[in-house]
């Protein structure tokens, strides 16, 4: 099968970190560490489980992360990734082969799924599960280093199911979401980035009268703003995004005000921008910093720095909430507001058993149902489609989205 192998190597970092800004087209380079390859589909790990073959493989931020090398390599995160890895945990897939306990089970050759990436305690066979797990939290897991199987997080970041930027992968019976017939594949592989939005405000839910503040313009952010104006008509949206074609966009999902911060300005104009929104003050720092006497209500980090969570927490008001919705590594992080402002902090990681309208729920099921009811709508989000064997131009417009406008990329296979 075509896929596309990330084997990242010491060097792989330090060429990144000291001539990615410089020639960026190096990261569509060997030099990256991705390059595509020719390799045997994965087998099934057991009767359990099934092979899938790729109908579209989602693009996400972490993995852009990877292959740009923005990820610290003494990342914690690293104990659970044994490379080579075939990247891509977002798809949409039809069942090829199934083992003999999951035909058991109802899963037939031909039924068109979305796979939940996470390899907990149920994926692993793990008897008696974790707390987590068995609380229906699976996303954060305790067991994701235990056997029978090889350490790994999830699909597309271990080295023995492959990923969706594959033409095959295998997974688990318990990670397979039947597609409702209704939902092209170009909502369909729209799932987990929505379900990771969903998952967020549901974790904590703007109250009627309250203002949300939510950091970044990309398909997270845009995903927390519907999810918002759907499950929480009555607050108040504000967006602060990179680039001024995104203002529209934000608004166009449900913001009421949208303010686009541009790199040539410095920090003061961005936050006397925001403060003229929210109401708040500005009072100048030492060194360029700067402290916010007021602000909103809840704030959701979507762009996952060390930058944009200083900025979420700053922007908290006194007793406030920020939720971490952004993937950031090893980052400077100013906690002064932490304390300062006695915030409450979320991590919003993945995918879970949700309490959703008085019922438990995966967060994909509850995507489903939110899109076929028509109260989130996510056209137009997946912007750009590209063949397995373009990856080098679809890196390069997911690098300048300023020029090409992306919001969201997936790699579509060729048909068989």
């Amino acid at each position: 099968m075509k896929a596309l192998l990330f084997d990242p190597k010491p060097y792989h970092w330090l060429a990144g970190k000291t001539l990615g800004r410089l020639r960026p087209g190096m990261f569509a380079a060997r030099l990256s560490g991705l390059r595509m390859v020719d390799i045997p589909p994965p087998e099934l790990p057991g009767p359990k489980w099934v092979r899938l073959r790729t109908v579209m493989g989602g693009v996400c931020g972490t993995d852009i992360a990877l292959v740009r090398h923005r990820q610290h390599p003494g990342s914690m995160l690293r104990a659970f990734v044994q490379f080579p890895v075939v990247l891509g945990h977002e798809n949409v897939a039809v069942i090829d082969e199934v083992g003999p306990v999951a035909r058991q089970l109802g899963w037939q050759v031909g039924q068109r799924v979305c796979v939940e990436p996470m390899l907990s305690c149920h994926v692993r066979g793990v008897d008696p599960p974790c707390l987590a797990c068995a609380e229906g939290r699976f996303s954060i897991c305790q067991r994701l280093d235990e056997p029978p199987l090889p350490p790994g997080m999830m699909i597309g970041y271990n080295h023995f199911t492959g990923g969706s930027w594959g033409e095959y992968f295998v997974a688990h019976h318990w990670q397979l979401h039947r597609v409702p017939d209704a939902l092209p594949n170009d909502v369909a592989i729209l799932t987990d980035p929505l379900a990771c939005a969903v998952h967020a405000v549901l974790r904590r839910m703007p109250q009627s009268g309250e203002t949300a503040l939510v950091l970044g313009g990309g398909i997270v952010g845009l995903g927390v703003v519907a999810a918002i104006r759907a499950l929480a008509q009555r607050a108040r949206i504000v967006c602060v995004v990179r680039h001024p074609h995104q203002v529209e966009q934000v608004r166009q999902y449900g913001a009421d005000a949208a303010v686009a911060w541009r790199r040539r300005e410095g920090l003061g104009a961005r936050y006397r921008a925001l403060a003229e929104v929210a109401g708040a003050r500005i009072v100048p720092g030492a060194y360029g910093n700067q402290a916010v006497l007021g602000g909103f209500d809840l704030v959701y980090d979507c762009v996952g720095t060390g930058q944009s969570l200083t900025d979420a927490m700053k922007w908290a008001r006194s007793g406030g909430t920020v939720l971490q919705v952004g993937t950031p590594g090893i980052s400077f992080v100013e906690v002064t507001p932490l304390w300062m402002s006695e915030l409450t902090v979320h991590g919003c990681y993945g995918r879970q058993i949700e309490t959703f309208e008085n019922r438990k729920m995966h967060t994909y099921q509850v995507v489903f149902e939110l899109v076929q009811s028509c109260r989130l709508r996510p056209g137009g989000l997946l912007t750009h489609v590209f063949a397995l064997q373009e990856y080098r131009q679809a890196l390069a417009a997911l690098a300048d989205r300023r020029s090409s406008k992306l919001v969201k990329a997936a790699f579509v296979m060729s048909a068989r």
